[in-house]
């Protein structure tokens, strides 16, 4: 348990698990007085990178839990306490948890409104919902399958991954 200071003190890794499922902890822009914010997430993942990138573009401090899925770190008592389905990501806000990713966009922007994830009218509200909506209808699925084949050992460049690729592309 040491620690390493990286990038202009941007970073502090906490270093020296006790176990190989236990995160690996990173604490970001170490304002330790007024850290309150957990967030669990996976490499590999839009959803978590969804919810690491509201998190970015708000400025919020934040304590971030990387979880080996391979090991099944997101099924361990402590995270299923949090999440009963085992899927991240998970935003813990103090005592406040909330899991799904556009769940914890949606208490990220109500719980801090500056700058606004969602718009700041109704009209840019109903533009980036409509956005969201077509993405999840129309290429999260073929993103998802690129995604999964390219963490694969050997990946299959096969007539489904090009219709993956052909999908996200022209959307």
């Amino acid at each position: 348990s040491g620690a390493l200071i990286s990038g202009e003190l941007r970073e502090v890794a906490f270093i020296g698990a006790s176990s190989p499922l236990a995160p690996s902890y990173t604490i970001h822009r170490y304002n330790f007085a007024t850290m309150a914010i957990d967030v669990y997430w996976s490499r590999g993942s839009p959803f978590c990178w969804r919810m690491l990138l509201a998190l970015e573009v708000k400025g919020l401090d934040y304590r971030s839990h990387q979880l080996n899925t391979d090991l099944q770190a997101h099924k361990a008592p402590q995270m299923l306490a949090m999440n009963p389905r085992g899927r991240l990501p998970v935003l813990r806000d103090g005592d406040y948890v909330v899991f799904e990713s556009l769940a914890v966009l949606y208490y990220l922007d109500r719980k801090y409104p500056s700058p606004p994830i969602f718009g700041q009218s109704a009209e840019e509200g109903g533009v980036i919902m409509r956005v969201i909506n077509e993405f999840q209808a129309y290429t999260e699925e073929g993103l998802m399958r690129i995604v999964r084949e390219l963490h694969t050992t050997s990946p299959s460049f096969g007539e489904a991954l090009t219709r993956a690729m052909y999908t996200v592309a022209s959307e």
